[in-house]
């Protein structure tokens, strides 16, 4: 039988990879940052959330800033990449960040037609409890063998590697003692979708699936979080 596990705090981070460096999407900045503003002012973004920063000068530090949702996400459109991370996710905004996600994503191919999409990476990490039993019993069940000749044992923590299934290029599981709950567990899924196997809009629906899946297959259930929330595309 699953346990369940509440979850009181996660955050994400989502890397849209570009099939080769696409130099020219930054031809016209002007136009650019006008597109994307326009795509994400009805998710909140404000004039003073979206910049242009150089870096170091180098073609890898270039990039468009945007900031979302009170500076919970961060939005970087890069030469090779879009990179999305959220610092928080309250079940109240998935829904929200799904719409901004997607919308982000759609409206950047859009705008420059030459660009296409390699890969999808989604990282989503969750601090939470468990139902019943102690966290320490439960990692045990992953973790055998361990060293006793470096002193007392402090704590156990695993990653396992899946390959290639479907869609899905590679996935991970972690799980570990959470650093945030007391006595609570750190749960991380991380997965690579082909791009060419799926579809952008279909983007929330496939993260809600995976997390699901993933913690499912380790032995744990996820009460009410939901990552996809009943999102569809505009």
């Amino acid at each position: 039988m699953a346990t369940k596990f509440t979850v009181s705090q996660a955050e994400f981070q989502l890397e849209a990879s570009f099939s080769q460096a696409e130099f020219s999407l930054f031809r016209e900045t002007n136009s650019l940052l006008d597109h994307l503003f326009r795509a994400l002012q009805p998710h909140g973004a404000r004039l003073a959330d979206i910049r242009v920063e150089t870096g170091g000068g180098s073609a890898a530090d270039f990039n468009v800033l945007c900031y979302l949702f009170n500076y919970w996400v961060t939005l970087r459109v890069r030469i090779d990449r879009i990179e999305i991370v959220g610092s928080h996710l309250p079940q109240e905004y998935v829904q929200k960040y799904g719409a901004a996600i997607v919308d982000a994503l759609l409206s950047l191919r859009n705008y420059h037609q030459n660009l296409k999409y390699r890969a999808y990476t989604v990282n989503v990490g969750m601090h939470g409890s468990l139902e019943s039993g102690s966290v320490n019993k439960y990692i045990s069940n992953f973790v055998k063998n361990v060293p006793d000749g470096l002193g007392p044992s402090a704590g156990n923590g695993t990653v396992m590697y899946f390959g290639p299934v479907g869609e899905r290029l590679l996935c991970s599981v972690t799980i570990d003692r959470s650093t945030t709950v007391p006595d609570g567990l750190f749960c991380r899924t991380y997965v690579v979708w082909d791009a060419n196997k799926v579809k952008i809009e279909d983007l929330p629906e496939l993260g809600n699936r995976f997390v699901r899946e993933a913690v499912g297959q380790i032995g744990l259930e996820l009460p009410s979080w939901r990552f996809d929330h009943g999102y569809s595309a505009k």
